[in-house]
């Protein structure tokens, strides 16, 4: 457990990383530039500052200090806590839409036990990786996504997601799965199929012209498939459980304008949800930087990086698929 959060410190430092250098490079920028020179305010009971000579008496010379702590005053204009006021966020309006692919390279985690359905016979719990040979890393999953904003503040969306997993392995020790045993030592083949559809509305509860809030439900409906037989059979297929769901998902999402840097802007994203009905349960979490590129009027493309959690589990007696699925994820959209 201490090793997940240290890995999740890890990515948001990464993240941070990133957005201090964009920072840095949008710091030499003439736009933000001349906003610096402050002008003097003489109000009219003082007397204006007039022009003295360093030869006057009582006048001495000062050298400008370039100490150890000038340093800090330059790094100050990095951090991210103090921008935003004056940074304008692009969204949607009324009438486009938002098409969006993305790769999730996943670690995956994953427990099932199922029993004799007609019996009640025994079930015991099988690991992903030591009885199924399934990879935790190196998992890459694609789906869409697409968004229709039809109020101002009200949109629709809609995802999909396929994927396909196989294992071969021989199983660290025997067990038993919807009736049927699988003994150690037998080389083992494992076939774990997922298709999910995903569709909702959302509700902008707060929007202003460097933030918005949103409030999200969708439906969403998972066909999980997973497929044991032996590889001596050429992976002829021995037992399957099709385990198809249909659930609720509510949540909140959120962006933060953090720079605009020569038309282009940087936004920090996230996201947070539960899902539930159907003897389920589940939890989603999102973090990212988002980079959006202006294309021509009231268009633009954008590029999203970030860290992706989700859990989703079953667990009834004599029934259990836990999965766990977490990494980076890559996004590239379209507004128009």
């Amino acid at each position: 457990m201490l090793g997940k959060y240290q890995k999740y410190l890890v990515i948001l430092t990464i993240l941070m990383a990133m957005a201090c250098t964009a920072a840095a490079a949008d710091s030499t920028s003439p736009l933000y530039a001349s906003n610096s020179e402050a002008s003097l305010d003489a109000r009219p009971e003082y007397k204006g500052i007039a022009k003295v000579r360093s030869g006057s008496p009582g006048v001495t010379k000062v050298r400008p200090s370039f100490g150890f702590s000038s340093g800090f005053d330059a790094l100050s204009r990095f951090n991210p806590v103090t921008w935003g006021p004056d940074c304008w966020l692009p969204v949607p309006a009324k009438g486009q839409f938002v098409v969006a692919p993305r790769l999730f390279f996943a670690t995956l985690h994953g427990k099932v036990a199922r029993g004799v359905e007609l019996t009640g016979g025994p079930s015991q719990v099988i690991d992903f990786d030591d009885h199924l040979g399934f990879k935790k890393t190196g998992n890459t999953i694609w789906s869409i996504g697409a968004m229709y904003q039809f109020r101002p503040r009200w949109g629709l969306t809609y995802s999909f997601s396929p994927m396909v997993i196989e294992g071969t392995q021989a199983p660290l020790t025997g067990f038993t799965f919807m009736g049927q045993t699988f003994a150690t030592g037998n080389v083992l083949h494992a076939k774990w199929e997922r298709y999910e559809h995903r569709a909702g509305l959302f509700f902008d509860i707060s929007r202003s012209a460097n933030s918005m809030t949103r409030l999200y439900a969708d439906w969403l409906h998972l066909r999980d498939r997973l497929s044991l037989g032996a590889a001596i059979t050429g992976g002829a297929t021995a037992v399957t459980w099709d385990n198809p769901k249909n659930m609720a998902v509510v949540g909140l999402e959120f962006e933060k304008c953090l720079k605009n840097y020569r038309g282009n802007t940087l936004a920090l994203t996230g996201k947070g949800g539960v899902a539930f009905l159907d003897d389920n349960v589940g939890y989603e979490a999102e973090a990212a930087l988002n980079y959006l590129i202006p294309i021509k009027t009231g268009r633009y493309g954008f590029v999203k990086g970030g860290y992706r959690y989700v859990d989703l589990k079953r667990d009834k007696t004599n029934s259990l698929f836990h999965t766990t699925m977490d990494g980076a994820f890559l996004e590239l959209g379209f507004l128009f």
